[in-house]
């Protein structure tokens, strides 16, 4: 499937890594380990009247300024990796579908929000089927997160990330184009299932097997496909990637983690948010977008240049 459109929202509202650290009781000197180990500085936030919702209704409203008169959404799938409910996390789809003429009076609405930071690819692969069905032309997948009706505290996960929001809309439809996505994978391994909510102990047990998670999921792309690509990863932090490149076999691969230390871990957007620069048209190599989400779920998918016959008007 193309991408049409993709259009992403980063608050401008910056939280600094020692006020989060020191929301969790932690000191200064526990700030400064912090980011010299992970490569965290902090993260943004919403402020004031700024929500989720108001967020996707913007991004929606760009990303169909590119589209002709004549073409309509038919579904919209939101996806965000927090299930907890809050004020500025909820989004109206119902809303959505109405704020834009671009959008189809009948579109279907789909929400998926259980697979952790890995969600953006099970919206990609029930979008992907959708579009396959033939009954559905275009899709709009929104994806993000926040935490800002939340303590500071919660963004801290001591020993592995800090959390920041950010929020992308992507227009998709069926066929070759500027930005091809496809071979979505999507896996569960439950052994990992307490997710935010396990012990220090669990935590350290699911990061002990990152490497072999990125290894599972990257062995179904062809060598020389890994070879030229850029890796697209959640933005988890700096050491994780590092040590998996420290492995002779992963040595070569590219990785952008050019974010993490400004954005921190925005769970289902980190992908889509480097994207935009290292989309293929961009660098002239294919790209695999990954996230390992800390509950077991990991999903990834390729990203390639079909350019058509026409001119394409995909915007990323």
């Amino acid at each position: 499937m193309n991408v049409v459109s993709l259009k992403t929202f980063v608050p401008e509202t910056h939280i600094s890594l020692e006020s989060v650290v020191e929301a969790r009781g932690g000191t200064p000197s526990e700030a400064k380990t912090f980011r010299q180990l992970f490569g965290l500085t902090g993260v943004f936030s919403l402020a004031g009247e700024e929500s989720a919702q108001t967020c996707f209704q913007d991004l929606i409203r760009q990303a169909c300024l590119s589209l002709n008169d004549d073409i309509h959404i038919d579904a919209i799938i939101l996806v965000q990796g927090l299930p907890a409910r809050s004020p500025r996390q909820d989004v109206n789809l119902d809303a959505i579908r109405a704020s834009s003429r671009f959008i189809s009076d009948q579109a279907g609405l789909f929400t998926i929000n259980q697979h952790n930071c890995a969600t953006l690819f099970w919206g990609l692969k029930l979008a992907d089927r959708l579009l396959h069905s033939g009954d559905v032309k275009r899709v709009a997948l929104l994806a993000g997160d926040t935490l800002a009706d939340f303590a500071l505290a919660e963004r801290y996960v001591p020993g592995c990330t800090l959390i920041g929001d950010a929020f992308a809309c992507l227009i998709l439809e069926a066929g070759p184009g500027a930005c091809q996505i496809s071979d979505i994978h999507c896996y569960h391994r439950p052994e990992f299932w307490p997710g935010l909510d396990g012990s220090q102990e669990d935590t350290k047990r699911f990061y002990r097997a990152h490497g072999e998670l990125i290894s599972l999921v990257l062995d179904h792309y062809p060598t020389g496909l890994r070879d030229q690509a850029w890796l697209l990863p959640h933005n988890i932090n700096k050491l994780a990637w590092q040590t998996w490149r420290r492995y002779p076999m992963n040595a070569r691969q590219r990785v952008a983690t050019d974010l993490t230390g400004l954005t921190g871990h925005c769970y289902t957007t980190d992908p889509l948010l480097l994207l935009e620069t290292y989309a293929p048209a961009i660098t002239g190599r294919p790209a695999i977008m990954l996230s390992i989400g800390l509950g077991g779920w990991v999903g990834s998918a390729r990203i390639t240049c079909h350019r058509r016959e026409e001119n394409s008007h995909v915007r990323v």
